[in-house]
């Protein structure tokens, strides 16, 4: 796994936690890269699981809720440092469509080694979307997290039901997303 996703983890749990937490997320769980991370870098995603998991004991919140809360925080933080990737996107369904193809064909001509999950997309109608998420990785709650921050960048709300196939082991995930606010449509106050 790309050294940018240990990167931005360890940023949030700093600015919402602070560096002693950080500290100790790596004392404790103690990765074999001795936790130093470079966004560049290839590391293993066990690491990753390991310091999340150590932060749902220390602050008493599911893993599920914090690994979806960072997928939440890393969808800020790949646009922020890849806004060219986005520009001519107007919508969650639009930019969810093109991450399999083009987002991460970009990823790989910047990074040949890395080998993202596969996310295809398939639009039912305009307010309806299933996403396939697979990865050996298992990381199914950092990609819904990581559809929700795409709802919530493109003020959109959208409802998610997730379902798990194939081995069981959360490596193949399906997302049946219902888009409720559509792209561009203000919402009265009553």
């Amino acid at each position: 796994m790309k050294g940018l996703i240990f990167t931005s983890f360890l940023h949030l749990v700093e600015k919402e936690y602070g560096l002693d937490m950080v500290d100790e997320l790596i004392a404790e769980s103690a990765p074999v890269s001795g936790g130093i991370y470079t966004t560049v870098g290839n590391y293993d995603h066990r690491e990753l699981i390991a310091m999340i998991a150590v932060l749902s004991q220390k602050i008493n919140l599911s893993v599920g809720h914090l690994t979806k809360t960072f997928g939440v925080y890393l969808f800020a933080e790949l646009i922020a440092a890849y806004p060219q990737w986005i520009a001519d996107l107007d919508s969650s369904f639009a930019l969810l469509a093109k991450v399999d193809g083009f987002i991460h064909g970009e990823v790989k001509k910047l990074y040949p080694d890395a080998s993202p999950p596969s996310f295809k997309c398939t639009l039912h109608t305009d307010t309806r979307m299933e996403v396939i998420y697979q990865s050996p990785r298992c990381m199914g709650d950092v990609a819904e997290g990581l559809i929700l921050g795409c709802a919530a960048f493109y003020k959109e709300k959208i409802i998610v039901q997730r379902e798990s196939f194939g081995d069981r082991g959360a490596s193949s995930e399906r997302f049946l997303l219902k888009l409720i606010t559509p792209p561009n449509v203000a919402i009265a106050a009553h």
